[in-house]
């Protein structure tokens, strides 16, 4: 169930980045971070709801959210 909601959240990224050229490496530096050491991170980590909120942020022409989404999906490898 775990995975079913993680999945769809970097397939709802991909569709994402498809539409949306600059948001290509959003995805894909969530998608590698979500797969480190060859295992998924669990969705119901507290990162990816800041995540998602800098996401909104970075649509809505936040200078800053790039920096906090980097921040907090590094913090998914902790």
């Amino acid at each position: 169930m775990i995975f079913t909601r993680l999945h769809k959240r970097l397939r709802d990224m991909r569709d994402e980045a498809i539409r949306r050229p600059p948001y290509r490496i959003v995805y894909m530096h969530a998608l590698t971070v979500a797969h480190m050491d060859g295992r998924l991170i669990a969705d119901d980590h507290p990162s990816w709801e800041r995540v998602h909120e800098a996401i909104a942020a970075a649509r809505a022409g936040d200078p800053d959210a790039l920096d906090t989404i980097e921040r907090e999906l590094l913090r998914l490898r902790e």
